[in-house]
């Protein structure tokens, strides 16, 4: 039952069920090339709104680099943290002023840090994301502080507002120190590649794995959420295009 009602509440579940409604009207009307279209716009948002469809776009890129489970064998300088996104608001607690994606990066930065037994510092990366938003970094390490991790064990940068200058600050902050990179395992190709391009030997700790490794019924019901993922994806794909044809 719990099932059938997350099913009814979910926009593009509804929405693909009236498709296919609209579908079989314009068939039944004789109106072949709408409902062709209709047709096609329902095949796509299936397969982008179910769980396979989405992680056949996912996998790849979260598959690019293992999840960091011990700690690295050289000495790092730092554990930088790339911050993804705010949403502070007055009144909120420090953890609830940061985005699910600058959450997740968040918890996955201070586990790698207990890793280090605390050896290393934490430092958080970002700035402005949106224009007239409060610097990313500082919430972050609000956030962080608020968790239990030492203000002596916590730096942070807010002007960069990209990878690329992203990567421009940690590069002047840490020079060719080695470090490991938290991000969400979607991102984790492209910063990567950007920072490798100016130099750097950061050691992935990829986050926030979005795409599942098996599947059941009711992972082939459409669901908004999935819809969301497959968005990350098709995004970042076009981000690495673009990224390697400016930086090349």
């Amino acid at each position: 039952m719990r099932e059938l009602l997350d099913w009814l509440a979910d926009p593009l579940a509804v929405a693909v069920v009236l498709l296919v409604l609209a579908c079989g009207w314009a068939i039944r009307a004789r109106r072949r090339g709408l409902a062709m279209l209709i047709g096609a716009v329902t095949v796509c948002l299936y397969f982008l709104g179910i769980a396979p469809g989405a992680d056949l776009l996912l996998r790849p890129l979260e598959a690019a680099y293992p999840a960091l489970l011990v700690a690295p064998r050289d000495e790092v300088a730092a554990v930088v943290v790339l911050t993804g996104g705010e949403s502070w608001a007055p009144g909120r607690p420090a953890t609830s002023t940061l985005s699910e994606a600058s959450l997740a990066r968040l918890v996955e930065g201070i586990r790698v840090w207990r890793l280090l037994n605390g050896n290393a510092p934490l430092v958080f990366i970002g700035g402005v994301g949106t224009p007239g938003r409060p610097a990313e970094a500082p919430l972050v390490a609000r956030a962080a502080q608020a968790l239990g991790v030492p203000r002596e064990s916590i730096a942070w940068e807010s002007s960069s507002r990209n990878t690329y200058e992203n990567a421009l600050a940690v590069k002047e902050l840490l020079g060719d120190q080695p470090f490991v990179l938290v991000t969400s395992a979607f991102h984790m190709p492209r910063a990567m590649w950007v920072f490798r391009k100016l130099g750097m030997s950061p050691v992935p700790a990829p986050c926030a794995h979005e795409h599942r490794g098996t599947y059941i019924a009711y992972d082939y019901i459409p669901q908004a959420v999935n819809l969301w993922h497959a968005a990350h994806a098709l995004r970042e794909y076009l981000a690495i295009l673009w990224y390697r044809i400016r930086y090349r």
